[in-house]
């Protein structure tokens, strides 16, 4: 469903129906009026104020999530939340690993720290199973799958916002992993932007080609693998050059980051976690925001243009 009744609201989280109408009358949760002048709460801002208050989740089901409610009723083994996202990856149990994840959002958690904590916890685990036998390289790939399903969740959580800056990114040819470039998007919808992920085995000069027409604040790279470290730092840096005079900073990531010898340029900068991606790009939003003339008149691409974007991406 897209919007909430106020009494549905107070089922969701166990309240009188009379405490959530005094919070949309005092403007702490934000409601529209119906034409007979009935209260409604979008879903992304009834996850926003659960978040922020840390209300209970009593009935998280009638939100649309029904996977939460199958962890958060369930005893709670032994281990921390990257064990228990280990353990549901490893047996394929699909459900309690969005489940747990989407709990964790809603309990108040960035969706940067899911990403640096329980995901790249778990999958780095997942991903040295090869070793230990021919299931590995099926377990990882099915594991990839789930979190990238719990990462759309997240993302479909989120409130949009229509004159959001844009942020553009994928990893690069010859990149084929997916994950990392999910998890950025996912990061940075969470902060505001308007991200647009064109998935692995993006072209650098796709990047540039998208970014003229979307003009995003940001674009990220991210760098899993690499066969020739020197050569992909070199067209990471020229991509920053050609994206400076457009006001784009170019942000590279991942765990093949380290082997990239990129030079220093004042767009152009490293990001070791997706709590630093945020932070950066957090930043770049503040003072876009808080110096507007001096910014680039971006506008905002039309939601046509970026699905005829996307369109060609797949196409691809």
């Amino acid at each position: 469903m897209d919007v909430l009744t106020t009494k549905e609201l107070a089922k969701v989280i166990g309240v009188s129906e009379s405490s959530v109408k005094r919070w949309a009358d005092g403007g702490v949760l934000h409601a529209s009026r119906t034409a007979g002048g009935h209260r409604r709460i979008a879903v992304p801002e009834a996850i926003r104020f659960i978040r922020d208050t840390h209300a209970s989740l009593v009935h998280p089901e009638l939100l649309g999530l029904a996977d939460v409610a199958a962890v958060v009723r369930e005893p709670s083994p032994p281990g921390d939340d990257a064990d228990r996202l280990y353990e549901f990856l490893a047996a394929g149990a699909a459900p309690r690993a969005r489940g747990l994840l989407q709990s964790l959002f809603m309990s108040g958690q960035s969706v940067a720290a899911i990403v640096d904590g329980p995901i790249r916890a778990a999958m780095q685990r997942l991903g040295e199973l090869w070793q230990h036998g021919p299931s590995g390289i099926f377990l990882e790939h099915r594991a990839t799958d789930i979190c990238a399903q719990a990462l759309h969740q997240l993302r479909v959580g989120v409130a949009e916002c229509e004159t959001a800056p844009v942020a553009l990114g994928g990893a690069p040819e010859g990149d084929p992993y997916a994950l990392g470039s999910l998890g950025a998007a996912a990061v940075l919808a969470a902060d505001g932007f308007d991200a647009v992920n064109l998935g692995p085995l993006t072209p650098l000069s796709t990047l540039e080609t998208a970014a003229a027409e979307l003009r995003p604040l940001i674009v990220w790279i991210s760098v899993s693998t690499t066969e020739n470290p020197e050569r992909l730092a070199a067209g990471i840096a020229e991509l920053a050059r050609r994206l400076r005079p457009r006001g784009a900073s170019v942000v590279a990531g991942g765990r093949a980051l380290a082997a990239l010898p990129l030079p220093a340029l004042a767009n152009l900068h490293a990001a070791t976690s997706m709590a630093e991606l945020a932070a950066f790009a957090r930043g770049l939003r503040a003072n876009a925001e808080a110096t507007p003339a001096a910014a680039p008149d971006r506008g905002h691409p039309s939601s046509s243009r970026r699905r005829r974007l996307a369109s060609a991406r797949h196409r691809r």
